[in-house]
């Protein structure tokens, strides 16, 4: 059963309660529906578009202006939460993300990689991303060449693949399971306030909401949080008492500690010689799954190097470089005036426009200078990208381009003055106080981007593969600048981390907050380190997880 609220203002009573309305939190539902056991599910939103109201109960404060976006800019609050706005980009941890590494402090999760491989492959099914397989060599046995010819060393891996969602909004994807479910009421537009004991600390009574304008009470045996990384931090840490005076699970002062993201982003640009033999555009597998290769840099390497997990592959240049392709171009213009027509309110369409305004005109330019010459390939991509089934992820730039982009993406230190805080002038509507968000990089995150580089750079000069416009000295720079003027791109890691003990996590090896019997946090706000891959199907993958540990009990 799916209601649009509580518009009675009644007290809603179930054996879990699960907040949240996004993969993690319908990932937990899935696992539970064929249990003797009732499931409240409740959605801060409605199940369409996001409100202006409820984008505004994201607002918080950057504490140094420009080094995060803002709060409301990648987050969901939303029947099918970020899923209704992914990508589709599926990646599983690597072996080495779950190990404690002598030079990466607070890292090493409480299980290993081997225990995450059951759960990855059924997120895999639930994410319509294909089977559990990763190699590219034997993925595609016939196409198993260099991503370019000569770069393979022991250092730098290649045969590395990312997989593709269709992608799915898991609230459309599971909507009619979900209603059918005699066990299951999901109650949207309904918006939790705080976690509540009444005279044991150690046990959640109920939590506090509000739904169309009506406070209530929702009553449970057990409750699982899994509203985002952020969202996660900033309840826990409201839900201040007597019994809680810092917050729930909060006693040592960890949560919203060690906020991870992702760093990222394209220096380097290359102009390949063989331009015939690269492997650089997407590939289907034999179920039409599309797959892309990526370099790594091997487990042997980050250890002599001593630096963060990263990897890289092949995509549109530096802006400053210049890309000259067209199609590129024509997609920029139309992804700019979507986000013009997606921003709420004249005034932030007006801020939107002026900031994509230079880019926006020097794309119609490339665009103009293109004359008719795209128009095929450009219909033949549209066509791809607006498949209903499986469509393709992304245009990229021509193979045929004077120059591709290296792109990154890097692993951040666990930092714990990295951190969400919450504001003491600052609340919402609800007279909740807002997130302040403080994401502190360190300089073992600037050099991991350095070095990798440095190894890349190497070989693709000793196999003489083609021109490559490179500054190692600039390079920092560049990392620094993207420092100052960050965007997470909605990774948002680590804020109630995973340790097996209270001292070093906010949440137990099942996910349960330690000193607290009967709740539990799902999302990437668990995850102790967050590697180089995008959260999304370790989320579903840890989901699956916490739900089969709760149905033992049920």
């Amino acid at each position: 059963m799916i209601l649009t609220g509580n518009p009675s203002g009644e007290m809603l009573e179930s054996d879990v309660c699960i907040v949240g309305g996004g993969p993690a939190a319908i990932s937990v539902a899935l696992e539970l529906l064929k249990k003797k056991v009732s499931i409240l599910l409740l959605v801060g939103g409605g199940a369409n578009r996001e409100s202006a109201s409820d984008q505004d109960l994201n607002r918080g404060v950057i504490a140094r202006p420009g080094s995060h976006e803002s709060l409301e800019e990648n987050r969901r609050r939303v029947f099918g939460g970020a899923s209704s706005a992914w990508g589709g980009r599926c990646i599983p941890f690597d072996p080495i993300d779950f190990k404690a590494r002598d030079w990466i402090a607070e890292s090493g999760w409480p299980f290993s990689y081997e225990e995450m491989q059951p759960f990855y492959r059924r997120a895999l099914t639930l994410c319509r991303a294909g089977r559990y397989d990763f190699d590219s060599r034997e993925v595609f046995p016939a196409e198993s060449g260099e991503i370019i010819p000569g770069m393979k060393s022991e250092d730098l891996e290649d045969w590395h693949l990312e997989r593709w969602s269709p992608p799915i909004d898991f609230a459309k994807e599971f909507q009619v399971v979900l209603s059918d479910a005699a066990n299951v009421r999901v109650v949207l537009n309904t918006h939790v306030l705080e976690f509540v004991s009444t005279d044991r600390k150690d046990r959640i009574d109920f939590v506090r909401t509000i739904s169309q304008g009506k406070r209530f009470e929702v009553r449970a045996k057990t409750f699982v949080f899994a509203t985002g990384g952020i969202e996660n931090a900033r309840i826990l840490l409201s839900s201040k008492s007597e019994l809680h005076p810092a917050g729930v699970g909060n006693e040592r002062d960890l949560v919203g500690r060690f906020y991870q993201a992702h760093p990222h982003g394209t220096y380097t640009s290359l102009a390949p010689v063989n331009r015939q033999a690269i492997k650089y555009d997407y590939e289907r597998d034999s179920d039409g799954v599309y797959c892309r290769r990526r370099w790594t840099i091997s487990e042997e390497a980050q250890a002599r190097l001593r630096i963060n997990n990263i990897i890289f592959f092949l995509d549109r240049t530096n802006a400053a470089h210049g890309h000259r392709d067209a199609i590129f171009s024509a997609v920029f213009v139309a992804k700019a005036a979507l986000a013009v027509m997606r921003a709420h309110g004249f005034s932030k369409r007006r801020s939107k426009l002026k900031a994509l305004a230079p880019d926006v005109r020097q794309h119609l330019a490339i665009v103009a200078s293109d004359g008719l010459a795209s128009i095929p390939r450009l219909v033949k991509l549209g066509r791809a990208r607006a498949a209903k089934d499986r469509r393709l992820p992304s245009v990229l730039p021509s193979v045929k381009s004077k120059y591709l982009g290296l792109y990154y993406q890097a692993e951040q230190v666990p930092n714990r003055d990295s951190r969400i805080t919450l504001s003491p002038d600052q609340f919402d509507e609800h007279g909740v106080p807002r997130a302040v968000v403080d994401l502190a990089f360190t300089e073992q995150d600037i050099r991991t981007v350095v070095e990798a580089h440095r190894i890349f750079v190497e070989r693709y000069r000793a196999a003489g593969a083609g021109e490559l416009i490179f500054d190692e000295g600039e390079l920092a720079d560049y990392v620094r600048r993207r420092f100052e003027h960050f965007n997470s791109a909605a990774h948002h890691i680590g804020t109630t981390r995973m340790a097996t003990s209270p001292e070093h996590g906010v949440v137990d090896e099942s996910c349960k907050v330690h000193g607290v019997e009967n709740l539990y946090v799902a999302g990437s706000s668990v995850f102790p380190t967050g590697g180089h891959a995008n959260p999304t199907l370790t989320i579903v993958a840890l989901a699956l997880r916490l739900g089969e540990h709760l149905a033992g009990f049920a």
